[in-house]
């Protein structure tokens, strides 16, 4: 099987996140579902881009009132970590597999738990229960609102520091290349010309 490798968080440039894009893969209006349902108050930034511009205009503005639900545009880097560092959780109810899903990893290593959609890779981010919560469906999100209590905010970056750092990334990519090489060489005795075929890489 395949070897996956997580990209890495910078630590230091996150002392307490990024925001995603407006766009409907991410679930701007299920997170505006969720806040209205619940009663929650919901900020939301990221940019929008001129293809998304069309859902913004339609199912984003028209609910934005600037008190329960608001809209702050494009954060830059030092609004966006005080943003997720203060929030009592980040929403993550994608609607696409997303690959990785660096918001999430972002969120958890300033101590925010996510509260996400179970979709992509949101089950190798969060461990259920402790950094956040999976859901299925809005109402799975809106019901773990009330368990956010549970959560210890420094089992969420503990988690982000001891599986998405960069050593562990550079550790990972190390050991694949060994196995390459390793592999290579048993074939046929030299590892010149090495030719990297990750489909014939086994764990």
């Amino acid at each position: 099987m395949l070897k996956l490798i997580h990209s890495h968080v910078d630590f230091a440039a996150f002392p307490y996140a990024n925001l995603g894009r407006i766009a409907p893969e991410k679930g701007p209006h299920l997170a505006i579902e969720i806040a209205k349902k619940s009663g929650w108050h919901l900020r939301m930034a990221g940019k929008v881009d001129p293809v998304d511009r069309e859902f913004f205009e339609e199912q984003i503005k028209p609910h934005i009132d600037g008190k329960q639900i608001e809209f702050l545009g494009e954060a830059n880097h030092k609004q966006k970590c005080e943003l997720m560092g203060g929030a009592v959780a980040t929403l993550f109810p994608i609607t696409w597999s997303e690959p990785f899903g660096l918001v999430m990893a972002e969120s958890m290593v300033v101590g925010t738990p996510v509260i996400a959609i179970a979709m992509g890779s949101t089950k190798e981010i969060i461990e259920d229960g402790k950094t956040g919560f999976l859901c299925h469906d809005v109402a799975e999100c809106i019901a773990d609102l009330d368990r956010l209590s549970e959560i210890n905010r420094c089992a969420c970056r503990d988690r982000i520091v001891a599986n998405f750092s960069v050593t562990r990334m550079v550790d990972d990519y190390e050991a694949v290349y060994q196995k390459l090489t390793a592999h290579r060489f048993a074939s046929n005795g030299q590892v010149s010309n090495l030719v990297v075929d990750l489909n014939r890489l086994t764990a």
